[in-house]
């Protein structure tokens, strides 16, 4: 990339302004994906972005690569709903800080595509079912906590596993169903 389409790309005046415009648009890109559900569909624009910043950033010789942030995680053994969502949130927590911790338009490329695995891995553990009629938003997340209290209030009922759930479902919230529909549904749109 020569030195006129890096002041294109970044917008600025000046080559010795480029490491600010980098830092300046890598912060606006983990504020903008912070803000959203990791959804391939939502991602490829951010990632194409980050892929000329990688180009601009190598060619001036800035930044260092820090280690890859590398989700490890065994839900296999996890049979209620409630300590799979609460493994699920943990993972979600981790991956947060690692993110806006990471400086490099690489790094955030890997954990970026970190991030997109660990959400398939733990929504591919949500069954889908016929959870409700209405169809979920995939643009928005529901509440952590309306989860969170839902399958408590469901746990103190008995209903532990999913399949306990199934069965119990005229006795969930509304909301509850439609959140649960939406993370069994939620690997379409993450591949």
């Amino acid at each position: 990339m020569n030195p006129e389409e890096i002041l294109a790309v970044l917008r600025i005046d000046n080559l010795d302004e480029v490491e600010d415009a980098l830092e300046s648009e890598l912060f606006e890109i983990r504020k903008s994906i912070l803000a959203k559900p990791l959804l391939r569909l939502t991602l490829k624009s951010k990632l194409a972005r980050l892929n000329v910043l990688a180009k601009i950033a190598e060619n001036q010789q800035l930044f260092r690569e820090p280690p890859v942030f590398q989700f490890v995680y065994d839900g296999s053994k996890i049979e209620s709903a409630l300590s799979l969502w609460e493994s699920y949130m943990q993972a979600r927590s981790q991956w947060k800080m690692v993110f806006t911790q990471t400086q490099t338009p690489i790094g955030l490329t890997a954990v970026l595509e970190e991030g997109v695995k660990m959400e398939l891995e733990f929504a591919s553990k949500f069954p889908v079912s016929d959870w409700t009629e209405e169809e979920p938003v995939f643009g928005t997340e529901p509440d952590p906590m309306l989860l969170q209290n839902g399958l408590k209030k469901a746990a103190e009922k008995g209903w532990i596993t999913f399949s306990d759930l199934e069965k119990n479902k005229n006795g969930l919230e509304k909301d509850l169903l439609l959140a649960l529909k939406r993370l069994s549904l939620l690997p379409k749109y993450l591949q």
